[in-house]
């Protein structure tokens, strides 16, 4: 655990510096004209892996925080895929449970044996529906308002044996669910939803996140939603949606990039950087540049190599 720990603080680390020199103006300059205008709500940043993503993530959420705009960040990794309901699930928790009450209440109802009706509960079946609590009554609410209701997720993940809903049914009924919450927030304040490490989801739910959730958001529905998918996987091969997505893929360090990051990380070490020369510098760039094919990351790792081996 302590070794996991410190990896993610020299990554950190890293990312820092690369955020001090990579400013990826180009890239944040698009960011801010997808925040400010509708005609593209949706971003997707691709990359090979080291190539600086998470510092441009770091610099879109810095971004968002100036502004005051509401956010979530979610990442996939190669111990924790997330399938649909578990993505609204942290979005929900990330925005404020209580804006998703009856999300939250018909995941329950799928998933809880020993479900308790809070809400209405109406779900469509092609044979006709099942409704559950029809009728109850919500203290001090009227009907249809479940404004200040904050129900608890009981963080069941397998649906009720005893329930025959088909998986596509319960899919789509509860990504309505959630884009009614979504929708109600939103028209509140603007929301700014992050998917980092794309390429790690299935194609299950990679298909559902553009086809169910992101939908509405590039279709206009939600207005003030915004979306930004970074990783190594591009958008769906989908014509209606290329115009409505402002598609980024970040370009290797050249030779100049990487001589000017030796020239400032050297300036800010103790010695103040004596002793290299722009000739040397400007070797040691064109070295670095063969070594890591332009990596941001890897860059950042061999100038910390080669600043550390120098004599004191």
């Amino acid at each position: 655990m302590t070794e996991v720990v410190e990896g993610r603080v020299a990554r950190a680390r890293r990312e820092r510096l690369l955020a001090s020199f990579v400013d990826r103006s180009a890239e944040m300059a698009l960011f801010q004209q997808v925040l400010d205008t509708d005609r593209q709500p949706v971003m997707v940043v691709s990359a090979e892996t080291g190539m600086g993503k998470t510092s441009l993530m770091m610099r879109m959420v810095h971004e968002c925080a100036l502004r005051g705009l509401l956010k979530a960040e979610l990442a996939w990794t190669d111990l924790d895929v997330l399938d649909d309901m578990s993505v609204m699930r942290r979005l929900r928790d990330a925005l404020g449970i209580e804006h998703f009450a009856a999300f939250t209440d018909l995941i329950n109802y799928y998933t809880d044996g020993s479900y308790q009706p809070r809400l209405d509960i109406n779900v469509n079946l092609q044979g006709g529906s099942v409704q559950v609590a029809s009728g109850a009554t919500l203290t001090n609410s009227s009907a249809g308002d479940i404004a200040g209701i904050v129900l608890r997720d009981n963080m069941i993940v397998i649906q009720r044996p005893d329930l025959a809903v088909p998986m596509e049914v319960r899919r789509e009924q509860l990504t309505q669910r959630f884009l009614k919450g979504l929708e109600s927030l939103s028209a509140r304040q603007p929301v700014v939803l992050f998917f980092q490490s794309t390429e790690k989801m299935s194609e299950l739910t990679h298909q559902w996140l553009w086809e169910q959730l992101l939908r509405p958001v590039v279709d206009g529905a939600l207005p003030q939603v915004r979306a930004v998918l970074l990783g190594q996987r591009p958008p769906p091969a989908d014509k209606d949606l290329a115009e409505f997505v402002a598609l980024v893929q970040l370009q290797p360090l050249g030779v100049d990039d990487i001589a000017a990051y030796i020239g400032k990380r050297a300036a800010a070490s103790p010695d103040g950087g004596a002793g290299l020369s722009d000739e040397t510098r400007r070797e040691l760039a064109k070295m670095l540049a063969l070594m890591t094919r332009g990596r941001p990351a890897d860059v950042a790792s061999a100038v910390d190599l080669y600043l550390a081996s120098r004599p004191a």
